[in-house]
């Protein structure tokens, strides 16, 4: 009794074991559909047309030239209608699997045979069905070839026999196929190869090479012998009878990239999984070509000077009056996609970066949206502020080291100056500034309090496309983004720093602001127009310093060109501006007799009393409140207030 109740519990133990090993073989065997993220026989399954393949990304300019036509991730598939009584498919089941019809997804008999041949060392088979081929290439590509293999590959075959049937199994494998080359799909390789799209109208010669492609898709060459004797013996099993025209060369899938930045952008624009594989970009062609060849003529000349890299991002402005969404019309993010040494194809216009002084014009906005003018007059002294940390002051500086003690509006504006800047973010309150940039949608990564006075300076990082769409909010809608506009577009404003007459100035005047770091690593400008905004960047990868760069050959160069380019081939257009309710044109006399004029807008309420060429300063003017140390300066600079 004792015996047969350990016999009892051997056998129950054996069983379970084997239970526990047939469960774990199925979970070993299925867990690879289980993960598997995209089934391209659904393609198939859903008579998925076209059109509609993702594989081979397609791109056309806003004027549907082609730029790009290339295989997605280094692969190429396209969907055709076949026929299971096609002479194709016949013969490629007279070759793969002559008895596909009449077994279960495995084939018994094959196996045994196999299995005894591999014993013998005859030859080593797997008598695999086309099934389990379809198996292989599709969820077990990188495993190795062994019996536990073999075992996963027939239990999935089984199952998938019983699921999907024989047609559907058959239409699969042959769309799934690789046949040399980066071609998947036998649509894809008799377009490729043979300058087809129907596979009834294949030869006997054509029909050959590609059943002896798919068991050689890695050869290197049809010259190889190899591959000859399987071409061979395939045409003797099949009963062909033709003469050669091929002469063992096939035609490639030919891959065009004109503008890899630009494919790079478009690529990561939707998602394949909708199945879209060509684009109409809003990209001009030409456009873009010349973008490229002026940054490559450009930093060719300037390469003595440490300039090295180069950056260009054109938008038309989206309209809201039509609801018209921005359209990009130049995308070059560096001289070099392919450079390794150049960029590391590192997108900078996505990237994180310091404007420095491209954000000022949205400060100097929020002053005019507080009550200022662009005449208005305001301080540009060195001072120091409370940096809100122990012990420590927040120093201004500008770049020229100088001072302009009383200055002009618009004249501290344009040149960048950065002891007026601070002055006007103290008077305006930092957190309040902050708010209006967050307004503007700048995408900052920090509070108002870890960037204090900086934050309009260099400090703050924001992309570079979020700069570009930014300045697309400046194009005026009102009185103060009007006045904004004028003063950014006017050459006169640019005389200190610029000269009235400089590179900035185009046949139509464009809204610009510059901004240079302070060691001369970078370099930039930014312009906009009803028409066009304008980004050109140049910039050296390794952070190393530009040298005896001077302000006609940096961006503005590049930005030039472009911008009448643009002009050219109609892209901006002269218009004419229509004054704001609130804003008229004035006679500002600049002396006392007024022998000297300046024509200039303001708001309708406001007079100017200071007469700027006699160095004659009324308080009226200034809408800053001086400290006591401020006055003395000024009075040490024999400037008074009256």
């Amino acid at each position: 009794m004792i015996n047969l109740i350990k016999h009892y519990k051997k056998t129950l133990i054996l069983l379970s074991m084997f239970f526990c090993f047939i469960f774990f073989l199925l979970i070993y065997s299925f867990y690879p559909i289980f993960n598997y993220n995209v089934d391209y026989s659904q393609h198939v399954n859903n008579n998925i047309s076209e059109s509609k393949a993702p594989w081979n990304l397609v791109l056309y300019d806003r004027n549907w030239k082609l730029i790009t036509n290339k295989m997605y991730k280094n692969w190429y598939y396209k969907f055709v209608s076949i026929d299971k009584n096609s002479k194709l498919v016949q013969s490629i089941l007279k070759i793969e699997d002559k008895n596909y019809y009449n077994h279960y997804g495995i084939n018994i008999l094959s196996k045994f045979r196999a299995i005894k041949d591999n014993l013998s060392w005859k030859q080593i088979s797997w008598a695999s069905t086309i099934t389990e081929q379809y198996i292989k290439n599709k969820y077990f590509k990188n495993e190795e070839r062994t019996y536990l293999q073999k075992i996963r590959e027939a239990i999935l075959a089984l199952y998938f026999n019983k699921t999907r049937g024989k047609d559907n199994l058959l239409n699969i494998y042959c769309h799934d196929v690789y046949l040399w080359n980066h071609n998947y799909w036998i649509g894809a390789a008799i377009e490729t190869y043979f300058k087809k799209d129907k596979v009834e109208d294949l030869t006997d010669e054509e029909i050959t090479i590609l059943i002896s492609l798919i068991h050689n898709p890695s050869i290197k060459s049809l010259e190889e012998r190899k591959f000859q004797n399987y071409f061979n013996k395939i045409k003797n099993r099949l009963n062909f009878d033709f003469e050669r025209a091929y002469f063992w060369k096939l035609n490639s899938k030919k891959n065009i990239d004109k503008f890899p930045f630009v494919t790079n952008l478009y690529s990561k624009k939707w998602n394949y999984d909708y199945f879209l594989d060509w684009y109409k970009t809003t990209i001009d062609a030409k456009l873009q070509q010349y973008t490229k060849d002026l940054i490559e003529r450009t930093l060719d000349n300037f390469k003595w000077k440490n300039v090295t890299n180069a950056a260009v991002f054109a938008i038309i402005p989206w309209d809201r009056k039509i609801r018209k969404e921005s359209e990009i019309l130049i995308y070059q993010w560096s001289r070099d996609f392919n450079s390794n040494i150049i960029d590391w194809q590192v997108d900078v216009i996505e990237a994180k970066r310091q404007p420095w002084s491209t954000v000022k014009p949205f400060l100097y906005l929020q002053a005019l949206e507080s009550g200022m003018n662009p005449d208005d007059l305001i301080v540009d002294l060195v001072s120091e502020y409370n940096s809100f940390v122990e012990w420590k002051t927040y120093i201004t500086q500008n770049y020229s080291l100088r001072e302009y003690w009383l200055v002009r509006f618009k004249k501290a504006l344009w040149n960048s100056m950065n002891n007026a800047t601070v002055r006007l973010v103290s008077e305006l309150w930092l957190e309040k500034v902050y708010d209006f940039y967050k307004k503007y949608w700048f995408e900052f990564d920090y509070d108002a309090r870890h960037y204090w006075y900086s934050l309009v300076l260099w400090n703050a990082e924001i992309t570079l496309k979020n700069l570009v769409e930014n300045y697309n909010n400046l194009l005026w809608n009102n009185e103060n983004k009007f006045l904004l506009y004028n003063i950014l577009s006017d050459p006169d404003n640019r005389d200190i720093s610029f000269w009235v007459n400089s590179i900035l100035n185009t046949s139509i005047p464009q809204a610009v602001k510059t901004g240079t770091s302070s060691d001369f690593r970078d370099n930039w400008v930014i312009s906009y127009h009803p028409d066009l905004i304008l980004w050109v960047w140049v910039w050296n990868n390794d952070n190393s310093s530009m040298i005896w760069v001077t302000w006609i050959t940096w961006a503005w160069s590049i930005w030039h060109n472009i911008i009448e380019k643009c002009i050219e081939l109609w892209y901006i257009k002269d218009r004419e501006i229509e004054l704001p309710k609130n804003i008229e044109q004035w006679e500002y006399c600049l002396d006392k007799n007024c022998f000297e004029k300046e024509l200039i807008y303001h708001k309708k309420w406001k007079k100017y009393f200071s007469r700027i060429r006699e160095w004659f300063y009324s308080k009226k003017d200034l809408k800053e409140k001086l400290s006591e140390f401020e006055i003395d300066k000024l009075k040490k600079m024999w400037i008074t207030l009256n």
